[in-house]
């Protein structure tokens, strides 16, 4: 997903001429500014979670918090411990306190990295390790990506998203006008290309696919395409498996500048002619 949005940004802002602001909204693995070599602006610590915390001077140790905890979140034999981690800061805790020792408070769990990369700004959601509260995280990711697309006037924001169908990905689907669903030609891609059409038609959002590694199994590629034709879901462009491209990342580069020729780089072209049509 990353390596395709990265590549349709360049060739969106130097072929078609678009200004774009890019949303790197998989806050848990966030790697678009790699893909693009970007340069790092400056980063932001965001609250976006809540955690349990408690006072020592006013706890009793009537442990009754440990027993109302439904995550396991606070242990101890002689006194309660919060692990911090694995709290979901649901406050049960806090109302089953008998002294008012436990309270929620926000904490910081990640951050927003702003880089540049060219005349893109990309905005990209950072988790902290072992954080919850991703899809709020995300929120925050898109809201300062349509700060930045509107100071630096930009046409278009595109969002790089997380896999799955979890709440992140459905805070990173939320107010798309389009989504590109970028699948595999394997039973288990199959299975989740099908989760994430349910969930972009429940949003009513229109959205294609692409199939990349599209010659990797014919058998998997033909039951995959089939599946789309029946589901009317458009297919938007295919990708061969190139190791070209997997060579350009290891250096920082897109494949489509440091091998134009290439199988994948010929693909992603074709596919930017499409997507350029439907902005159109």
């Amino acid at each position: 997903k990353s390596s395709l949005t990265a590549a349709l940004a360049h060739m969106l802002t130097e072929k078609s001429k678009y200004r774009l602001t890019l949303a790197d909204t998989d806050v848990d693995a966030p790697n678009l500014h790699i893909v693009l070599g970007a340069e790092f602006d400056r980063s932001t610590s965001v609250t976006a979670s809540d955690k349990a915390i408690i006072d020592y001077d006013r706890c009793n140790n009537c442990m009754r918090c440990v027993e109302a905890c439904a995550f396991d979140s606070i242990i101890g034999e002689k006194e309660p411990v919060i692990i911090s981690y694995s709290c979901e800061g649901c406050g049960v805790c806090a109302l089953v306190c008998p002294e008012e020792a436990v309270s929620i408070h926000p904490v910081e769990n990640g951050k927003i990295n702003f880089v540049t990369s060219g005349a893109v700004r990309v905005v990209a959601g950072e988790l902290g390790i072992g954080e919850s509260s991703s899809g709020r995280l995300v929120d925050i990711v898109k809201r300062e990506a349509r700060q930045e697309a509107s100071l630096s006037g930009s046409d278009l924001l595109l969002t790089d998203g997380p896999p799955g169908i979890g709440c992140p990905v459905i805070a990173a689907l939320k107010g798309s006008d389009y989504a590109i669903l970028v699948t595999e030609p394997t039973p288990s891609a199959l299975s989740d290309l099908q989760r994430i059409t349910e969930v972009v038609r429940g949003f009513g959002i229109p959205a294609g696919a692409v199939l990349n590694r599209s010659d990797m199994d014919q058998k998997s590629a033909s039951t995959t395409l089939d599946w789309l034709a029946r589901n009317d879901v458009p297919l938007l462009g295919t990708i061969p498996y190139d190791p070209h491209l997997p060579k350009a990342l290891a250096r920082g580069a897109l494949v489509v500048n440091m091998y134009p020729d290439a199988p994948s780089s010929l693909a992603l072209r074709n596919l930017h002619k499409v997507v350029e049509g439907l902005l159109d």
